[in-house]
């Protein structure tokens, strides 16, 4: 049985850290209508674009579990970064694109990827069951699940995140950036670096709009667009051009 953690104030002494989630700009307007993004599981979802490999998320409904049993499926996934191996393996075009009825669009591609911006504190303040993992949630090695707000200082490897050099520095949200580089490599500590990179934060059934911190574009080639959806929905979260923030 999920029991909600205790609220907890941020400690001020370390970096203040923010969730990304990545979706395709033109799912924005879809969520911006309807006020929220739904979990993949949820029956009151309906269909989107998705830059996603098909066999990692079916596993994600089935074999994936969270410790109070639910699917990984069942809620919104994050990363703690915008710079991923995910990320990196949609620049280089090799995650497909499929449209709302499942057909092939070709490559994703990061100029059309959207990043909406959340603080953690603002999930776990929700009442809603939240996870966050030390690493990937569909990597071959189990992650390790923790609920408690405190740990979320210690249980992220983020050495690994607060390296140099430094990309995605938003100042407009108080982010200091992270590390460019996700790859592994041979000398510790970075034999593991992309799956901890990878690590997780997920908030059961959906995302609502109005606790989006940012939202967050590569160009200004969709900027108009998302801008006009925003205005229409109500939606005040900045909208912020940073190609910093893609690779």
């Amino acid at each position: 049985m999920y029991a909600p953690p205790h609220r907890h104030q941020t400690d001020q002494r370390v970096p203040k850290r923010y969730l990304f989630r990545m979706t395709y700009y033109k799912n924005l307007q879809a969520f911006f209508t309807a006020g929220m993004e739904f979990a993949k599981d949820n029956p009151q979802g309906t269909p989107r674009y998705r830059i996603s490999f098909d066999s990692i998320v079916a596993r994600r409904g089935t074999v994936h579990t969270v410790p109070s049993g639910a699917a990984v499926n069942a809620f919104v996934p994050f990363y703690f970064s915008p710079s991923t191996k995910m990320a990196f393996s949609i620049h280089r075009g090799n995650v497909p694109l499929r449209d709302p009825a499942g057909q092939d669009l070709g490559a994703a591609n990061m100029d059309d990827v959207a990043f909406m911006v959340v603080d953690p504190d603002t999930l776990f303040q929700s009442g809603r069951e939240c996870w966050f993992t030390d690493q990937a949630c569909n990597s071959g090695i189990v992650p390790v699940y923790e609920n408690d707000p405190l740990q979320l200082a210690h249980h992220v490897d983020w050495p690994l995140f607060d390296d140099t050099p430094t990309m995605a520095i938003l100042p407009e949200l108080g982010y200091n950036g992270v590390c460019q580089f996700q790859h592994d490599r041979d000398a510790v500590p970075h034999q593991h670096r992309s799956k901890k990179r990878m690590a997780e934060f997920l908030v059961k059934d959906y995302l609502a709009m109005d606790e989006v911190a940012g939202i967050v574009l590569k160009s200004h080639r969709h900027h108009a667009e998302v801008a006009t959806w925003m205005q229409q929905a109500g939606v005040t979260a900045p909208l912020l051009v940073k190609p910093g923030c893609f690779f």
